[in-house]
């Protein structure tokens, strides 16, 4: 099996980050939102691949230790899922996600490799061929290369 490239944690994050944004718009708290159990489910979904991506990154030195709380959520949600917070999930995506993603979006942003970036979201758009929503949001980030 090859390696995964690390731009491809970048995008995975981006498009995470995306798909959460969606999922939770309609909800104003974390009571209403955990009582809502596809939104809760599929979100909890997205932050373990926020998680597991982030991990990688940070093994590839392109985010510093200081991130290593999403790594310990990600594992507190796949190992220890019994009790989860509700408030405490509903504040790390209100508060604390819009803060990554423009962490995320800068490394987007450094990536020297344009043509590389260009193969990781087509491959990406490729893997998600019938969801419109994950297209839309490839195709804006294709173009802000």
């Amino acid at each position: 099996m090859s390696k995964r490239v690390l731009e491809f944690f970048i995008v995975d994050i981006l498009i995470s980050i995306d798909k959460i944004k969606r999922y939770t718009s309609e909800f104003s708290d974390g009571e209403d939102f955990y009582y809502d159990e596809k939104s809760f489910d599929a979100t909890m979904r997205e932050l373990q691949i926020i998680g597991e991506a982030t991990k990688h990154l940070i093994n590839g030195e392109l985010l510093s230790s200081n991130y290593r709380m999403i790594v310990n959520f990600r594992n507190l949600v796949v190992h220890e899922y019994f009790g989860i917070d509700s408030d405490e999930v509903w504040s790390i995506i209100s508060q604390h996600l819009p803060k990554f993603e423009t962490e995320v979006l800068e490394l987007f942003r450094k990536v020297e490799d344009r043509e590389l970036l260009q193969r990781v979201i087509q491959h990406s758009k490729d893997d998600f061929i019938n969801r419109k929503e994950t297209i839309k949001f490839l195709e804006k980030l294709e173009q802000k290369l």
